[in-house]
């Protein structure tokens, strides 16, 4: 075997080995485990109040890339609600979860709230983020 000969082999061996681990790699940050909604014992939850004359409530999205990054937080949010129609028209962020896309989809799903008309104006609702279980997160 000329050394030529055995250099391309070992190149094409480590090739084939560094995209196997590539490939590996891939395979345990995609969905297996995240489409049920937990990896390694990992569950998202996420926590809202429910003041006096709610009849429609969204909760907030918490997307599982944001469970493995280890964005939690919680916040307060002041609903400012149509006394004739009961749908909210505003909401401020009264006290941040910590993170600023949480905040977004806070604010996001409180917007698509229904309160029964006539209910008073401005209501504060506690949000949260939270992580439940597992000992440690993977990033």
């Amino acid at each position: 075997m000329s050394t030529r000969y055995s250099f391309k082999i070992v190149l094409f061996s480590l090739i084939a080995f560094a995209a196997g681990l590539f490939s590996a790699q891939a395979q345990s940050t995609t969905a297996p485990g995240l489409s049920s909604g937990s990896r390694h014992g990992v569950e998202p939850i996420v926590t809202t109040g429910s003041p006096a004359g709610l009849v429609k409530k969204v909760e907030p999205e918490y997307p599982m890339g944001f469970v493995i990054h280890g964005a939690k937080g919680r916040g307060r949010f002041r609903l400012t609600i149509n006394a004739k129609t009961g749908q909210v028209d505003e909401v401020k962020i009264v006290q941040s979860t910590g993170f600023q896309d949480l905040n977004k989809l806070a604010v996001k799903a409180l917007l698509q709230w229904q309160f029964q008309p006539g209910t008073g104006s401005p209501v504060e609702v506690p949000v949260e983020f939270a992580i439940q279980g597992g000992n440690r997160i993977l990033h």
